[in-house]
């Protein structure tokens, strides 16, 4: 179950994963689905070493069936 590295969008640098977080606050809409378990989705937390700034995205992975 590997995931695509993350590359930085400012520098191309590859990013550091470095929590998985649930974002409670996420309004689901036709691109990412609720993730009823958690109260809401699912999101992997992301820094470049280079420049620093931090990006988050989706963790489909661990949607529940």
């Amino acid at each position: 179950m590997s995931r695509a590295k993350m590359i930085c969008p400012d520098c191309g640098s590859e990013m550091n994963h470095h929590a998985n977080k649930i974002d409670y606050t996420y309004a689901a809409d036709d691109t990412a689905e609720d993730q009823s378990i958690f109260g809401g989705v699912l999101q992997e937390a992301h820094t470049c070493p280079n420049c620093d700034r931090i990006e988050l995205r989706i963790n489909h992975e661990s949607r529940s069936s």
